[in-house]
């Protein structure tokens, strides 16, 4: 099933952009990315704009996913003017910090088995002290409740993100393996958490480690392609591994999307900023062609 990526983006008054992106599923089939794409800016809007300055804004957002024939399919909102955050709290002046600090926002699934972070840039100054964040102040514990409004809105909106999927991750023994006459490697492998590998002929993206002793030139990340039965993978590319020792393990990583279904904690963080959505590069000076 189609996974539909969502992105806002933002800037600040000093030429600072970043963005920020959450997935939905959707669905069987994909026929318009217009209800997405205006439920996305919704939410944007409604809970994601009260979080930042007053020098910071909201710019528009995208929905894009990549369809049947392989090409991606996407459109925009891009909003002129932007929307600006609040400029005033309780009679308080209400601006950005630096650009580049974020509070990061640890999301995870509903069995704790799988959580990503979220980077929420443009915040009031006023929830950071000493290098730490404060939610003890006035203006520092309503950011806070904005915050907790937004993660509730993300999941309760079926948000979520495209990770390591633990319900279709088959993990388990390497009990042997054999060279190929084309120089590929096939292992045998045991799933020992009770989930089987894909469909024979898949191409999945497989962890080795252990492999006899940990000394062998397999114990690292690689692409596979699934043999009949289930019980063996196959690389694609040449390997030349010696023969084989002492058992080892496998993760087979098939990803997929996961829903958010708690928020687990805020923390203080930095993450770089660009240039903000839909400004040119500028003019490029005459070049002289010899």
């Amino acid at each position: 099933m189609p996974t539909i990526r969502l992105t806002a983006f933002m800037k600040d008054d000093d030429g600072h952009g970043w963005s920020e992106t959450h997935d939905k599923d959707g669905g069987s089939s994909i026929t318009s990315l217009t209800t997405f794409l205006n439920n996305f800016d919704t939410l944007m809007r409604t809970f994601r704009r009260p979080l930042l300055g007053g020098d910071a804004f909201y710019i528009g957002c995208r929905a894009s996913y990549k369809n049947a024939a392989g090409s991606v399919a996407g459109d925009n909102i891009l909003l002129d003017p932007p929307l600006r955050g609040p400029q005033t709290f309780s009679g308080e002046d209400v601006n950005m910090d630096a650009a580049e600090v974020a509070v990061k926002m640890r999301l995870r699934n509903d069995a704790s088995t799988a959580r990503t972070d979220v980077y929420l840039r443009g915040m009031w100054r006023q929830v950071i002290l000493a290098g730490t964040l404060n939610f003890s102040t006035g203006a520092g514990a309503q950011w806070k409740t904005r915050c907790d409004a937004y993660a509730a809105a993300l999941i309760s909106g079926g948000y979520g993100w495209v990770g390591i999927d633990p319900a279709a991750t088959s993990r388990g023994k390497v009990t042997g393996y054999a060279s190929n006459a084309d120089g590929t490697i096939t292992l045998n492998v045991t799933p020992t958490n009770a989930i089987a590998l894909p469909a024979a002929g898949t191409r999945v993206p497989v962890k080795f480690a252990r492999i006899n002793g940990s000394k062998s030139v397999l114990n690292r990340l690689l692409v596979c392609t699934v043999e009949a039965g289930g019980a063996a993978v196959t690389t694609t590319e040449k390997i030349a591994a010696s023969v084989f020792e002492t058992d080892g393990t496998y993760i087979a990583m098939i990803k997929g999307f996961i829903p958010y279904a708690a928020q687990s904690y805020y923390k203080l963080a930095q993450r770089k900023t660009g240039r903000p959505f839909g400004v040119g590069r500028g003019r490029l000076t005459a070049q002289t062609l010899h």
